[in-house]
């Protein structure tokens, strides 16, 4: 299935960006290799791929080569690579030199587009070698998005109409995809995963094997005790949606802050810290969350039944549901952004419980959206009180709210307008779109 950053990826290879090397990140079993090969071979350019996990001989025979023109030399010379085509090297990190031959990718190589992946892309750049600025641009992969998970169990055609931006959702379809958003939250976004739960089979084994080769694979590259990657996946999937403290791990705080940092590294987990408007309002703990939904459900407390966006009523289970939702919606405003993309939150201040979940930076359009996450099936003022602060505060008149409530425009007071989103719909291009049609 052709993914949405397919596209995205296409038109960086097409491009005239300078020849910029284009980082591909993500953790593993997301789809990286396969992204990068099908969109190579819908290209009418040649290309040469390399696996440098899997290809020893390679690797050696790189990290043996003197200087550039003697890597140049054997690529053309023993691998078959010819001008004018594209050079992709999966799992980069695993060589000790090619990261030094960056700076000649871009500046001696004008007729050679060069693609790197890895799930450990932290680890190419060594401490010795200086990250050659501007030279790069990076892009991060993510597990299926909502409407990724609706077009390869439900077809393309609904996939279409939740990209399109509506604003009229008939009421039998939205409660299918706020049925079908219940398979995703338990499923996740694993394409390994997606597929088993299209045919029926057990998509939890799949996560657990998923998880337990990437806790494997982290342990030994980042030599942490496997206890600690474990213990921090656990962490963070119990307090998703609140502040994130270093007590929540059952370690020290410097070993806890280290495992954390490489995690993010490793793009596992995603933190975003908030903000005041006033830098000197203090610093505030940041809220952490995970990488997969199905992930956030196979690692919550075991005493944390399953939960439904319909049919979850008590208000202690929905409040997990409310993190679940952070988690998702958060995942979709930074997909097919560079790896180096950072979302902001807003807190007013230390004292007050007042803040909003995500403000989307929106440069072309001179704006920040501020976007309130709430896992209800009805929208109450309540819901939005905290961006009517923020829109009052900054001038802006324009705030989103996402929910599992119908698609709704609000005209609030002094000209200010909230414009509900249910959750099936919630992206950085569609809020882009909702902007622009309703401000």
């Amino acid at each position: 299935m052709e993914r949405e950053i397919h596209n995205k990826l296409r038109s960086m290879l097409t491009a005239d960006l300078r020849n910029n090397v284009i980082i591909v990140e993500g953790a593993r079993q997301v789809g990286k290799s396969y992204l990068v090969n099908d969109v190579l071979k819908s290209l009418d350019m040649p290309f040469c791929a390399f696996d440098l996990e899997k290809e020893n001989r390679l690797r050696r025979e790189i990290d043996k080569t003197e200087d550039f023109y003697d890597f140049q030399t054997l690529l053309y010379d023993r691998y078959g690579l010819r001008k004018q085509s594209i050079l992709f090297f999966d799992e980069a990190q695993e060589s000790r030199k090619l990261a030094q031959y960056v700076k000649s990718f871009k500046e001696d190589w004008p007729d050679i587009r060069v693609i790197l992946t890895g799930s450990s892309m932290n680890r190419f750049f060594s401490k010795e070698i200086r990250i050659p600025v501007g030279r790069t641009q990076s892009i991060c992969v993510f597990t299926f998005s909502f409407s990724e998970f609706i077009q390869y169990t439900k077809g393309g055609e609904l996939a279409d109409f939740l990209r399109a931006a509506p604003t009229q959702i008939p009421a039998s379809r939205h409660q299918l995809f706020l049925e079908s958003f219940d398979s995703y939250i338990m499923t996740g976004g694993y394409p390994e995963a997606v597929i088993a739960y299209s045919d029926q089979a057990n998509y939890y084994e799949v996560i657990d094997e998923i998880l337990a080769t990437l806790e494997e694979d982290f342990s030994r590259k980042e030599e942490y005790q496997p206890e600690l990657f474990s213990n921090i996946i656990d962490g963070v999937a119990n307090h998703i949606g609140s502040p994130s403290k270093y007590t929540h791990f059952d370690t020290t705080k410097y070993y806890a802050k280290q495992a954390l940092s490489a995690m993010k590294a490793w793009h596992i987990i995603l933190e975003v810290e908030p903000s005041s408007l006033d830098p000197l309002r203090g610093k505030f703990l940041p809220k952490r969350y995970l990488h997969d939904l199905g992930v956030v459900n196979r690692r919550r407390s075991l005493v944390i039944p399953e939960i439904s966006v319909i049919h979850t009523l008590d208000p202690l289970l929905r409040t997990p549901l409310g993190g679940v939702f952070e988690n998702a919606v958060l995942l979709n405003l930074i997909a097919g952004k560079s790896a180096r993309h950072t979302i902001s939150t807003w807190k007013k201040g230390s004292n007050t419980d007042i803040e909003v979940d995500f403000i989307v930076d929106l440069p072309e359009l001179r704006a920040k959206i501020p976007v309130e996450s709430k896992a209800a099936t009805v929208l109450r003022k309540k819901h939005y009180k905290n961006i009517l602060h923020y829109l009052r505060l900054t001038g802006q008149k324009l705030g989103i709210t996402v929910t599992a409530a119908p698609f709704e425009v609000i005209d609030a007071q002094d000209g200010m307008r909230i414009i509900n989103i249910p959750i099936y719909l919630a992206s950085h291009d569609n809020i882009r779109s909702y902007f622009t049609k309703f401000l």
